[in-house]
Formats: C-alpha cells, structure tokens, sequence
C-alpha cells in the first residue's frame, strides 16, 4: 500500500535470505493472468510467479523445501500486493472500481485508455517502471468520466424502471461490456484459495 513517509521497497526476506524483487504494474498483471489459468499446474504457478518476481533468483525447483519457499515469499508478496486503505473497500460506497466489476485481463484496454484521458500516462510507455502502488493509487481514483468506470457504471446500471429505447439500449451495452471471464474479485479469491492449498501440500512435498 502506498505511503508518502516511507520509501517503497524493493527487496523482502525470504527462506533464502533477502531477495531483491520487482513490483511493477506489469509483473502484477502477469501474476493475475498465471493464477485465473486452469491449465497450470500449481507447481506451474509457483515457478512463474517466482521468475515473475524475484527473477529465478537461488531456487532451481528441484526440492520440495524450494517450493517451500517460493509458497511463502510469494504469499507474503500476494498479501502486500491486496492491502487496500479503506475498510469499506466493498461497499457501496467506494470511490474506486469494484473488483466484482471489471477484469484486468478483458478490461485492459479500457484501462489502458483511462489511464491516458484521466492522467496522461501512457501504460505501455510504463512497463517495468511504474510501481505496483502507484498504479492502484491512480487505479482506485479514476475520475467517473473515464472509458473504465463508464463501463462499469453501464454494468452495474439497474434496467428496473427503464422502457423501450432506453431500455434496448441499456440491455445492449451490457450485453456488449459484459464479463466473459472472472472478475478480479473472483480471481483474488482464487489466489487466496491456491495459497491456502499450496501452503499445505508444500509442506508436505507435493
């Protein structure tokens, strides 16, 4: 989570000893794509992450205490990666998007756009540089008006009340802007289903 009295770090303990790791937008991003993947094994999942985050650095894999290891650092990453500001980070009355309402995946170009009509910032120009924190910190407070929260205000728009014209149209936008895949909520529960899981057969050897 982003402070404006402490400076953002770059390195973490871990059962290897202090390991240097990357946290920019981008390596975020890739770790939600590898974790909604149903066609990775979990042993998958934890080598990526680990080469996503830390660049490969001192595991080889070939021991069940490497997986270990990875297991713990990367939930320990995940943990930081989800803390929000608020409490009420799910009620109704957040000012940022709800994770039930939008994917990062399917909405990448609506939040690609929105960074640029909201701050300028081109997200491609970016990769690799702009840190995880900042980005939720700009994610979080896109401006109503912006392509992403236009789209989840037409997901979230209710039809009750709504007739002929308006109520086509409404019903064909949604269809149009509608999630295919999980939502970020769905996935952040996914991830911290798999850590609950991984956390346990690591330790056993699996």
């Amino acid at each position: 989570m982003l402070s404006l009295t402490d400076k953002l770090e770059s390195t973490m303990m871990t059962g290897i000893g202090e390991v240097e790791f990357k946290l920019a937008f981008n390596n975020v991003l890739e770790w939600y794509k590898v974790s909604e993947n149903d066609d990775l094994k979990w042993t998958a999942k934890v080598e990526l992450g680990w080469q996503n985050f830390f660049d490969g650095f001192g595991l080889t894999f070939e021991t069940a205490d490497d997986y270990e290891v990875a297991v713990k650092a990367l939930g320990d990453l995940n943990d930081y990666i989800h803390q929000e500001p608020y409490n009420n980070i799910e009620g109704d009355d957040q000012s940022g998007p709800s994770p039930k309402s939008f994917s990062y995946t399917q909405d990448a170009e609506a939040i690609y756009a929105s960074f640029i009509f909201d701050y300028g910032i081109d997200l491609l120009d970016e990769m690799d540089k702009l840190r995880w924190e900042k980005f939720r910190a700009l994610f979080n407070n896109l401006s109503a008006k912006s392509p992403l929260m236009r789209i989840i205000d037409i997901r979230q728009s209710s039809t009750e009340g709504l007739e002929g014209n308006a109520l086509t149209n409404l019903i064909e936008k949604q269809n149009y802007y509608a999630l295919e895949g999980q939502s970020t909520s769905a996935v952040d529960d996914a991830i911290g289903a798999m850590f609950n899981m991984l956390a346990v057969q690591a330790k056993q050897g699996q």
